[in-house]
């Protein structure tokens, strides 16, 4: 019988309509930013707390100083003949006149509730003009006697547009009701007491209702206790998977590579020193009586295909059949090409299966795979299709992996008996989160970079320079070569941001018109994105102007130039990703980074790093390092593998919430309380794994 999530926790996962005052705007919302379960809000921790009644006197008090005080109203200005004046009030505290200001406002309900000397409480932010102390729609205004109605220790969540932090807080109050109160512990009582830790919920709690400023500290107790809670659970459903689909005692492959030494003397260049390393740790697996299942990590450029390509043709000169799966058609048949030149050689039979192919070359392309008559088939995720039968499959290749799930991982092993197990990734991983996201798996990673490339010149430019820029570029594309220019279209101003890359895409068209401008972004007709890609490889146009749809699965080795518009709105994995599209032939790329106005400490600090290096693994190390507690909690986890609250956690426990996972599994001591901490970090994908 298969696990099921506990009844006592369906609340948890209902959706935050349940919630008073979630109504179906407001869902949008937070759906876009936080998620639609009860328990995305209690997952979303504040980055801060707010100490209201703790204030220094108005004299000492800096301008945007949050402070609370008792203020003597003296007078109403109305705003009753236009509406689209503000409504003030005027008093008096500490010897200073006070403005309180309010745009948005019934002006009945100011003025019946707030006469004049009435004596309120006023919590918020101050701005000064001369002597004048000025509230502007302050958090909170009551009358004196209504005192404890103002939290003295708000905590302070990140928010989407259209949503202010005391609708959140409300709505986390009303969230924070519904955990069963009693859960089950699943941390051992001796590692509870050495680290002095509260339960689940009271630091879930403690967190959302603080009663210090410390509880959203890094050091903190509770947010120390979760962070071990969310690893566990990771770790737990990693090797519940692990065991399930790691096969021992299969027959082994003999080691026979004479088709990849074939395949290698048409290249004009020679592999690298960590390629080699990395082809022998995938021989030394499939030669083993182990299944193999191996990531493949190499930063962008680093010739991961050809490492892969040795497992492959291993895997056939076996007898057996091999499948590469890409997040898009467009590297499917990249893929395709390459790899049918790159064998060209040899006897075998490769095949490309994307959704273009006609009916009839479909029904022909399965029927050979079932037949055995195919060798290396090549496609999207329409190869872990029912439809899709293997002969003999021997091994599945996954690119870019972090665009595919565990259930995505489970269906192509299904595919076969014993089938090996390689996933690549550009994305290079810090350390830290390699133990923890890949924790059933062997890695290998490529560390250089082919002979024959030059590394990427980086500038870091102010918007002002716009015109600069477009000069260059002009001189570029008169030397054929290709461009990419990317706009942010990020989720909290995502209208904002499509009417300025549309208008990008206007200005660009406009100043260079016999180049064929296209346009990609995400809210695109899929057909019509990969049609705008396309074009663009085929060289029918000569510069693209997208979105981070480019980010990943786009492979064109004659784009010599990337501008990156507003770069301080991005991460540096991100950004690292985007430069990794140029710089993929022998010729010099240049990529452009350009930062608005407004731009922070941080940004300043992301793009001097990317100026600075093209290390992958560093710039990722440094990413989970400059990547604050806000930062974190406030994205949406959408993958699998992320994680909200793995930066709180060190690596001695990380270490500890690993060896903890395996001695239960490998024991088979995963009782109740483990299938309940895997429910509430919603690991779905495991928890379809359990039995």
């Amino acid at each position: 019988m298969k696990f099921q999530r506990p009844s006592f926790l369906y609340p948890l996962f209902s959706e935050i309509t349940l919630i008073p005052g979630i109504g179906p705007k407001t869902f949008k919302l937070l759906e876009s930013k936080i998620g639609k379960k009860v328990i995305d809000l209690l997952f979303h921790l504040p980055h801060t707390v707010i100490n209201r009644l703790d204030n220094l006197d108005l004299k000492h008090c800096p301008t945007n100083s949050i402070i609370t005080k008792k203020i003597l109203i003296t007078k109403h200005i109305s705003n009753f003949y236009n509406s689209k004046r503000p409504y003030k009030l005027i008093g008096h505290c500490e010897n200073f006149e006070i403005e309180i200001v309010f745009f948005n406002y019934k002006g009945q309900y100011i003025e019946k509730n707030f006469p004049v000397n009435s004596v309120v409480i006023v919590s918020g932010k101050i701005n000064r003009f001369n002597e004048i102390v000025k509230f502007t729609n302050p958090d909170y205004i009551y009358e004196v006697s209504q005192i404890d109605k103002i939290p003295k220790f708000e905590p302070i969540y990140p928010l989407t547009a259209g949503v202010n932090n005391k609708l959140l807080s409300k709505s986390i109050r009303h969230a924070i009701k519904l955990i069963p109160p009693d859960l089950p512990e699943w941390i051992p009582n001796k590692i509870v007491k050495e680290n002095n830790w509260p339960s689940f919920s009271e630091a879930l709690k403690s967190i959302h209702i603080p009663n210090t400023m410390i509880e959203v500290d890094n050091k903190s107790s509770y947010l120390q206790r979760l962070s071990f809670d969310e690893v566990f659970a990771n770790q737990l459903g990693m090797q519940i998977y692990k065991k399930k689909y790691q096969t021992l005692n299969v027959n082994k492959n003999k080691r026979k590579s004479k088709y990849f030494k074939k395949c290698l003397e048409s290249l004009s260049f020679n592999l690298t020193n960590s390629q080699n390393e990395c082809i022998e740790d995938l021989y030394s697996d499939l030669c083993s009586k182990t299944q193999m299942k191996r990531i493949l990590q190499g930063d962008v450029g680093s010739g991961k295909t050809i490492v892969a390509l040795a497992a492959i043709l291993n895997v056939i000169e076996n007898s057996k059949q091999a499948s590469l799966m890409a997040p898009t058609e467009l590297l499917s048949i990249q893929h395709y090409n390459f790899i049918k030149n790159f064998t060209e050689s040899l006897s075998i039979k490769v095949a490309l299966l994307t959704s273009k192919i006609d009916k009839d070359e479909r029904i022909s392309i399965l029927d050979k795979i079932s037949n055995g008559y195919i060798d290396i088939v090549i496609g999207t995720h329409s190869l872990i299709s029912d439809r899709v039968t293997f002969n003999n499959l021997g091994i599945a290749v996954i690119d870019e992996q972090h665009k595919f799930g565990v259930i995505q991982r489970s269906k192509v092993l299904a595919k076969g008996e014993n089938v090996h197990l390689l996933l690549l990734t550009a994305t290079p991983i810090p350390r830290s989160l390699s133990m923890t996201v890949y924790g059933d798996l062997d890695l290998s990673e490529i560390k250089e970079k082919p002979k024959n490339r030059k590394k990427i010149i980086t500038k870091v430019l102010p918007l002002e320079k716009y015109e600069k820029v477009k000069m260059a570029i002009s001189r570029a594309l008169e030397n054929e070569e290709k461009i990419y220019w990317v706009c942010p279209l990020l989720e909290e101003t995502e209208k904002l941001d499509l009417v300025s890359l549309n208008n990008r895409f206007k200005i660009l068209t406009k100043s260079f018109s016999k180049f064929n401008p296209t346009l990609a972004h995400g809210k695109m007709d899929n057909y019509e994105r990969e049609k705008s890609i396309e074009r663009f490889f085929n060289n029918e146009s000569r510069i693209l102007i997208a979105s981070t749809v480019i980010e990943v699965g786009i492979d064109i080795p004659d784009a010599t130039i990337i501008i990156i518009e507003n770069a301080e709105r991005f991460g540096l994995a991100q950004l690292h990703q985007l430069r990794g599209r140029v710089g993929r032939s022998s010729l010099q790329s240049y990529c452009i980074l350009m930062y608005g106005k407004n731009i922070s400490e941080v940004g300043k600090l992301r793009l001097k790093t990317m100026r600075d290096t093209d290390d992958g693994f560093f710039i990722a190390e440094k990413d989970l390092e400059l990547r604050g507690p806000g930062e974190v909690f406030g994205t949406r986890q959408s993958g699998e593998n992320e994680l909200k609250l793995l930066p709180f956690i060190d690596k001695e426990k990380l270490m500890l919430a690993k060896d903890l996972a395996i001695d239960i599994v490998s024991t088979n001591n995963l009782n109740f309380e483990h299938e309940v901490l895997v429910s509430l970090f919603n690991k779905d994908e495991y928890i379809k794994l359990m039995s």
